[in-house]
C-alpha cells in the first residue's frame, strides 16, 4: 500500500478522476450494448471529396515516413487474404478471426486493430492500379460488423485513434478511383461515428503519448469532415500538448527515442494538414518546435539508420527515424545534421567524430515526466557506444509490455550500462509500467575540445538520498575511453557494473586469471580493462536470472555477451574501466592471423 501511495502521489488529478470513470463506462457498454448503438450503428456522414483531394496530395508529397518502400509486399497481401498477421515479430493465422478476442498479447492485439495495413493496401491501389485493397475491404467490413464496445480491444481510445487516422488516409487515397460506393459510404460513416466516440472518451487518465494520439485523430478527423467542434477541441489540445510534452531542447518528455519519433510524426502530420486546409493560426510555435524535435531524433540516430534504444525504444519499421526526419525536411525545412551535442532538459549528451563513425550517447536525465513513467527505465548514466561505424556497447531495448517474461529485466538497472549499488534499483519500478520513488539527478554536464570529450553526472538513487553515484566519462585524444565511478555516503558498498555488448561482438578474457576482456567482431578489435575490480564475469543468454539478452525490436530476443564487474567500493573511492583499441600485446595471437 505504501508503494502504491508513493506511485499515486505523482499523478495529476485528471489521471485519478478519469480512470474509474473510463472503467465504469466500458463495463456499462459491455453489459448494456444498446448504450453503444450510436457508435456501432452509424447513420451516415458528411461528404468528404474535397477534403480527400487535399489529404491525398499532402500524404503523397510530404509524408515520407508513410510512403517508404515496403518489403515483401506481395506476401503481405497474400497473408491478409488468409487472415495471417505479423506484428511484433509474431506471425499468426487467425481463423476464424474474432475481433472481440485477445490474441498473443494486449499490445499485439492493439496492432491488429490499428489497421496499419489499410495504408499500404490503399497505396498499392494508387501505385499499381490492382485489386490489392480487396482483402483489406473484407477485413474492414468484418470489423464493422463484429467489433463491440466493451468487449473488443479495438474500441479502446488508443487503437481507435490510430485506426481512424489510418482509415482517413486510406479512404482519401482511393476515394476517387474506387467503384464500390456502398462500401465507401458505410466506411465513411463508421469513421465519423468512431471520431464522435473518441471525442467523448479521451485518455485523460493516461496523458502523454496516448492523449496526443487521441488529439491528433480528433483534429485530423475534424479537418476531414469539416467539424468545427472537433477542429477547435483538437487544435487547442494539440497546442497544449506541444507545449507540455516537448521540452525546450526539442526532446519529448518521456525520454524515449521511439516515442519521440512517433510524436514528431504526429505533430508533423497535423502541421502539414492544418497548413494545407488553411487552418494555421498566426503565432503558432510549430515550425521551431518541430525543427528542434527533428534535431533530437537526428542526434539519436546512427549511421545505419537505427536509433538509440533507451526507455522502451524499438527499431520498428513504423518508427524508423530517417523517413520521419525526411518528412520534417519537407514540412518544416529541417536540415540533416543540425543538432547540438547536448540536450540538457531531456538529459541526453553525445559526442561524435567528424564522419560519425564513432559516437557515444549518454542518458543522464530524469526517468521521465513525473506523472507518467510508463516507459521509464533505471538507466541514469547508461550509454551506447559505436566505434569505427559499428555498435560496440548498446542498451538492452524492449521485448514487450504486459505479461512479457523480459519486462522486469528490460526496465531494471542491470539491463543498462551503469551500476547497481547493494543490489538495489536506481528507481522503485514495479508492475508493467509503474514507478514509485525515483532517482534524483544532481548534476549532468559535458565538455569537448577537438578529439577530446568529458562528461560527468551525479544522482541519488531512490533508496538513499544521502547516497550519491558519480560517473565521469572521458574520451582521450588517442581514442581511448575511460569510465570512472564512485559512490559516496555510507561505508562500503557492493557495486556491480554492467557492460552490454552488441550481439556481433565476441568477448572473452585474455587469460583465465585476468580481468581484461578482448572484444572482437568483423570490424572491431577492442580491449576492456577494469580497474579496482574484485571479479569480472561474462554472461551470455542466461534465463535464471535473466541477463545477456538484446531486444532490438518487439518480440526479438538475441543472445549477447554482458560483462558484469563487481567492486567492494568504499565511500569516495574511484573504480571503473577503460576501453581502447586492442594493440595485441605479447603473449596473444592476432585474431586476424589465426583465421
Amino acid at each position: 500500500m505504501l508503494r502504491l501511495f508513493r506511485t499515486l502521489k505523482h499523478l495529476r488529478w485528471e489521471q485519478v478522476a478519469y480512470r474509474p470513470l473510463r472503467i465504469a463506462q466500458f463495463r456499462l457498454y459491455r453489459h448494456f450494448p444498446a448504450l453503444a448503438n450510436p457508435w456501432t450503428m452509424p447513420q451516415g456522414a458528411p461528404e468528404v471529396a474535397a477534403a480527400c483531394e487535399i489529404i491525398r496530395s499532402v500524404f503523397l508529397e510530404r509524408f515520407t515516413h508513410l510512403n517508404s518502400p515496403l518489403t515483401g509486399f506481395d506476401q503481405r497481401i497474400n497473408d491478409l487474404g488468409d487472415n495471417t498477421f505479423t506484428f511484433l515479430n509474431r506471425r499468426v493465422r487467425l481463423y476464424p478471426l474474432d475481433w472481440n478476442s485477445r490474441y498473443e498479447s494486449h499490445l499485439w492485439n492493439y496492432q491488429l486493430h490499428y489497421f496499419s495495413f489499410a495504408l499500404w493496401c490503399a497505396r498499392s491501389r494508387v501505385e499499381r492500379r490492382d485489386d490489392s485493397f480487396e482483402p483489406c475491404r473484407k477485413l474492414i467490413e468484418s470489423w464493422l460488423s463484429e467489433a463491440r464496445i466493451g468487449r473488443s480491444d479495438g474500441w479502446d481510445a488508443y487503437p481507435t485513434s490510430l485506426r481512424v487516422v489510418n482509415w482517413i488516409y486510406a479512404y482519401s487515397l482511393i476515394e476517387n478511383s474506387y467503384d464500390n460506393r456502398e462500401f465507401l459510404d458505410r466506411w465513411r460513416g463508421a469513421i465519423h461515428a468512431q471520431l464522435d466516440f473518441l471525442s467523448r472518451h479521451l485518455e485523460h487518465h493516461l496523458q502523454a503519448n496516448h492523449l496526443l494520439k487521441n488529439v491528433k485523430a480528433l483534429f485530423i478527423g475534424g479537418l476531414f469532415f469539416n467539424r468545427e467542434d472537433w477542429i477547435e477541441k483538437g487544435g487547442s489540445l494539440l497546442l497544449r500538448e506541444l507545449e507540455e510534452q516537448i521540452l525546450d531542447d526539442g526532446g519529448h518528455y518521456e525520454r524515449s527515442p521511439m516515442y519521440h519519433s512517433q510524436t514528431l510524426a504526429d505533430f508533423l502530420e497535423c502541421h502539414a494538414l492544418q497548413t494545407a486546409f488553411g487552418r494555421l493560426r498566426t503565432g503558432q510555435p510549430f515550425d521551431i518546435k518541430l525543427q528542434k524535435m527533428a534535431g533530437f531524433l537526428d542526434a539519436m540516430t546512427y549511421q545505419d539508420g537505427s536509433f538509440a534504444l533507451f526507455n522502451d525504444s524499438a527499431n520498428t519499421e513504423e518508427t524508423s527515424p530517417i523517413p520521419v526526419i525526411e518528412s520534417a525536411q519537407k514540412i518544416v525545412g529541417y536540415a540533416f545534421g543540425n543538432y547540438p551535442a547536448a540536450f540538457p532538459e531531456t538529459g541526453y549528451f553525445l559526442w561524435e567524430n567528424a564522419d560519425k563513425s564513432e559516437k557515444i550517447i549518454v542518458d543522464a536525465g530524469p526517468p521521465s515526466v513525473d506523472y507518467n513513467t510508463a516507459h521509464a527505465h533505471c538507466d541514469i548514466a547508461s550509454y551506447e557506444l559505436w566505434l569505427d561505424g559499428s555498435p560496440l556497447i548498446v542498451d538492452s531495448g524492449v521485448h514487450g509490455y504486459g505479461g512479457d517474461r523480459y519486462r522486469e529485466f528490460c526496465r531494471s538497472t542491470r539491463a543498462h550500462n551503469t551500476i547497481t549499488i547493494d543490489g538495489l534499483e536506481q528507481s522503485e519500478i514495479w508492475d508493467t509500467f509503474r514507478m514509485a520513488r525515483r532517482a534524483e539527478i544532481v548534476e549532468a554536464a559535458a565538455e569537448s575540445n577537438e578529439n577530446c570529450w568529458s562528461f560527468r553526472c551525479r544522482y541519488h538513487p531512490y533508496h538513499g538520498k544521502k547516497l550519491t553515484h558519480q560517473r565521469s566519462i572521458r574520451r582521450g585524444s588517442a581514442g581511448e575511453w575511460v569510465f570512472e565511478d564512485s559512490v559516496t555516503g555510507g561505508s562500503t558498498h557492493l557495486v556491480e557494473s554492467f557492460i552490454h555488448l552488441h550481439p556481433a561482438i565476441n568477448a572473452k578474457k585474455i587469460k583465465v586469471d585476468s580481468h581484461n576482456i578482448e572484444c572482437r567482431s568483423k570490424n572491431l578489435d577492442i580491449l576492456i580493462e577494469p580497474f579496482g575490480a574484485e571479479t569480472v564475469e561474462i554472461i551470455h543468454g542466461s534465463l535464471s536470472p535473466i541477463q545477456g539478452w538484446y531486444f532490438p525490436d518487439f518480440g526479438r530476443a538475441e543472445k549477447r555477451s554482458t560483462i558484469r564487474i563487481t567492486y567492494r567500493a568504499e565511500s569516495g573511492c574511484v573504480f571503473g574501466y577503460k576501453i581502447k583499441r586492442d594493440s595485441e600485446p605479447d603473449g596473444r595471437e592476432s585474431t586476424k592471423q589465426t583465421k
